[in-house]
């Protein structure tokens, strides 16, 4: 401690690479989350597609869904035949209508908007929409992703944590051999400058990354549904050349699914082309968090350096003369 009160300036430079350090790993934090939600709520889409068509169709005629025949059995077999859904509610005017379960749902879900997805304990709410009126709700059991997301916390924590240490030795190296203190200030300045650079450019990067390692199995299960669906069709004895309305039912994945562009038939099943769009979308949109982190980490150094030249560096010139 008295080393770092001897050596305030230097103090303040390690302690705003602390600040910046928890900043970035907050920020890691939140882009890997918003990804990770984002893709459990599109596999939950993918398995109740069929059932919003389903619906669809029984509404065609000018029923209302309140009085839709069969909405249980509709939910029930879907929550039954679904890996990633454990409970569906049927919801309008943030009421619930039909439901699989008993459990109450929170106010927070039930007002939320189409697209939208909150986290509760173990289990992640996603919003679809079902009509123009109504939305339905599916409840899933997110334990085993959170175990992958604390694995990434941890590291990200482990690789922030020991860039902050080495940052930090570096610049008390260089202070320490800097002779002139001013020059020394400047020194370290830029090391933490390096640091930064390096450490929200990995945060940025790692995200991206993980994101888009989750894209083929989004895919995966896009495939494995509609081959489930055609398994259906057939094991009621309906041949292909009497199947019609195929493309409208698979544009329903691309509609609604960013990630997806299209589905197009190849060999004896079918192929999914990803959206170069909305992957450049999301390139993008990485390189802007990463940038407005860097802006804002800039900010910082900038009223530093301003506090600095109007009392510090006086000081440190001083010193500098003195030891010369």
């Amino acid at each position: 401690m008295g080393y770092f009160k001897k050596n305030f300036i230097l103090s303040v430079v390690i302690l705003l690479d602390l600040v910046i350090t928890i900043l970035c790993f907050v920020l890691g934090i939140l882009m890997y989350n918003s990804n990770s939600k984002s893709i459990v709520q599109n596999n939950a889409y993918v398995d109740i597609t069929g059932m919003i068509s389903n619906i669809g169709f029984g509404l065609h005629f000018g029923k209302s869904v309140e009085s839709y025949y069969g909405m249980d059995k509709e939910l029930s077999d879907t929550v039954n035949e679904s890996d990633n859904i454990d409970a569906m509610y049927v919801v309008r005017d943030s009421k619930i209508l039909f439901s699989t379960d008993n459990e109450e749902v929170p106010r927070d879900v039930l007002i939320a908007a189409v697209h939208n997805n909150i986290k509760h304990d173990n289990n992640l709410y996603c919003v679809h929409a079902l009509t123009d009126d109504s939305n339905v709700i599916t409840k899933s059991d997110i334990s085993e992703e959170m175990e992958e997301w604390k694995h990434y916390y941890n590291s990200l924590f482990l690789i922030s944590l020991l860039g902050f240490i080495l940052s930090s030795a570096l610049m008390c190296l260089i202070w320490k051999l800097s002779k002139n203190k001013k020059k020394g200030y400047y020194l370290t300045i830029a090391a933490l400058i390096l640091f930064i650079l390096f450490i929200s450019s990995f945060v940025g990067y790692s995200a991206y990354k993980e994101y888009n390692s989750t894209i083929s199995g989004l895919e995966k299960s896009v495939l494995n549904a509609i081959a489930n669906d055609l398994d259906s069709i057939h094991s009621l004895g309906v041949k292909d050349s009497n199947i019609s309305g195929v493309d409208d039912y698979l544009k329903r994945f691309s509609d609604n699914i960013n990630e997806i562009e299209d589905i197009v038939p190849e060999g004896n099943g079918y192929r999914i082309i990803t959206s170069s769009d909305y992957m450049r979308r999301v390139t993008v949109d990485y390189f802007l968090q990463t940038f407005l982190f860097l802006a804002f980490s800039a900010m910082i150094l900038a009223e530093f350096q301003i506090f600095m030249t109007e009392t510090g560096i006086k000081g440190l010139e001083e010193d500098s003369n003195v030891g010369a």
